[in-house]
């Protein structure tokens, strides 16, 4: 019986390792609790420790790349018995439907392709290998090198089928898988140019809205599409709806919800996946520009400050001045509100007419005319305050900040406002201090006449010769002392006790309690 007990034991030990095992299987070592929170940010092996950016690629790398890609292509289609050869051909068979124009049968055969590359190399078998170091991690991973090219060439290839079918919300999904998986594709520039177009049709620009440095200021923010483009790619142009609560049920084209939301994503992955490419900026300026029309000023003049703070050699430099500057003093609400975009606005009003000396004469007038306004406004917040302390009754700081007024800005309208409400402060400001207010206009009184042979008045007494001697303060009279006691029980003594020392005698003390130095008290 004790034998079949611990038989069942060990039976139970050893199910419990295959489940565990299993597991491990299917999931992975890895653990479901996230501890990089907890890691140290300089917990390498150098002080020095910065984000890695393997596997990202600039353009030239990104270009020495597709040539790599086209040589081992020519060997796979020369040499049939390669592992990849096989998906070549598929790859080739799905682009030559493409190109004769079957975009939805070339859609399928680049869905599935991308699917079969993505989990061919993660299969139970692949991660038990892995899991035992019989095989290092895969080179098709993206994680750890440049990934598959493809399956890279197929998600591309699958999102360019649904922009040719204008299919754009799919289309943006899948440039959107790209870009994730491999943040540094081959296609970048592509896929950036595609998800401009669709931006700018979503959002009803023209497709030179954003990009034409020619355009004033004024006519590239309000710009809205109306030329025909006669080429096969253009996109069609409306304006987005102004619900985005509404869906759209009828238009493949465009997103059952928020189209320009959608918009704003799609320009959002340019300048997040493509900072240094040659849409960048062109995408910071149209949703700075989309904002503008909307009206909301605060994130225009955010998207504006982008575009003047990274890309200073951009031909939108100068829009994003002055732009900048109109929607920032667009944003200021008032006196009763906080006065930082009030100063943000004059300081790059004041800078954009240093900067850009080629500024047209209207231009240059207009921002004279809003550095005016931008004055009249700082004077109006001098005012504000004076009408805060006048209605908590504050006679003092209304006077002082009227003062103010009227020696900063002796020629402004508030100046003169200032000293009606000064006069109407008078008689509270005699009465605070005690004093009769004097009537308005009316004449100073003079002095009565002096009787001849009168001395004037001298307020201080004429000193002696010889100063006397100081009379002796006297003494407070003695308090006639009370007898108190708490409840009969503690009684205050009439004096206090009288401590006088003792000095130790020569003699060794007889008992160890008589200490030297002690004292007596006598009451």
């Amino acid at each position: 019986m004790k034998q079949l007990s611990v038989n069942r034991k060990l039976h139970r030990t050893r199910l419990a390792s295959l489940i565990v095992l299993a597991a491990c299987t299917f999931t992975g070592c890895r653990t479901g609790l996230d501890m990089s929170a907890l890691r140290s940010p300089r917990s390498g092996s150098g002080l020095d420790e910065r984000p890695s950016i393997d596997g990202i690629m600039g353009p030239t790398e990104r270009n020495l790349q597709q040539v790599q890609w086209e040589k081992e292509k020519e060997e796979l289609s020369r040499n049939a018995s390669l592992p990849d050869s096989a998906a070549l051909a598929a790859f080739e068979e799905a682009q030559a439907l493409y190109r004769d124009g079957n975009y939805k049968e070339a859609e399928k055969r680049f869905r599935a392709m991308a699917k079969e590359r993505r989990y061919q190399d993660n299969t139970v078998g692949a991660q038990l290998r892995r899991l035992f170091g019989a095989e290092t991690q895969s080179q098709l991973d993206p994680r750890s090198s440049y990934g598959d090219p493809l399956e890279e060439d197929a998600l591309f290839m699958l999102a360019e089928c649904q922009f040719a079918q204008r299919r754009y919300p799919y289309a943006q999904d899948s440039y959107d898988e790209l870009l994730n998986r491999y943040p540094s594709t081959r296609h970048l520039d592509d896929v950036t140019r595609k998800l401009f177009r669709m931006s700018q049709y979503w959002l009803g620009f023209s497709e030179d809205a954003a990009a034409a440095p020619e355009k004033g200021d004024v006519d590239l923010a309000n710009h809205v599409a109306t030329l025909d483009d006669p080429s096969p790619e253009a996109l069609p142009k409306r304006r987005p709806s102004a619900m985005a609560v509404i869906p759209n049920v009828a238009d493949r084209s465009r997103p059952v919800f928020d189209a320009e939301g959608r918009a704003i994503q799609a320009l959002r992955s340019i300048w997040l996946h493509d900072a240094a490419g040659p849409l960048a900026d062109d995408a910071l300026m149209l949703s700075a520009n989309h904002y503008l029309q909307k009206g909301d000023y605060i994130e225009a003049a955010r998207f504006y400050r982008l575009v003047r703070e990274q890309y200073p050699d951009s031909p939108h430099f100068k829009h994003a001045y002055i732009l900048g500057s109109h929607v920032t003093l667009a944003s200021y609400g008032g006196p009763d509100y906080d006065g930082t975009t009030l100063a943000q606005a004059k300081d790059l009003k004041q800078t954009a007419s240093r900067l850009f000396p080629d500024l047209s004469e209207e231009e240059r007038k207009r921002l004279q005319t809003e550095l005016a306004n931008i004055s009249e406004q700082e004077i109006a917040r001098e005012w504000a305050k004076v009408e805060f302390y006048r209605r908590k009754n504050q006679p003092e700081s209304v006077s002082l900040y009227c003062y103010l007024i009227i020696n900063r800005y002796p020629d402004s309208k508030y100046a003169e406002m200032a000293r009606k409400m000064l006069e109407q402060q008078q008689p509270l400001l005699a009465e605070q201090r005690g004093e009769t207010a004097a009537p308005a206009n009316a004449p100073a009184a003079r002095p009565a006449a002096r009787p001849s042979g009168e001395k004037p008045f001298d307020p201080l007494p004429p000193a002696p010769a010889t100063r006397p001697a100081p009379e002796a303060t006297p003494a407070p009279p003695a308090e006639q002392k009370r007898d108190r006691s708490f409840f009969g029980f503690l009684r205050r003594a009439e004096e206090p006790p009288k401590l006088q020392s003792v000095e130790p005698e020569a003699t060794e003390p007889e008992s160890a309690s008589e200490a030297p130095g002690r004292i007596e008290l006598e009451l």
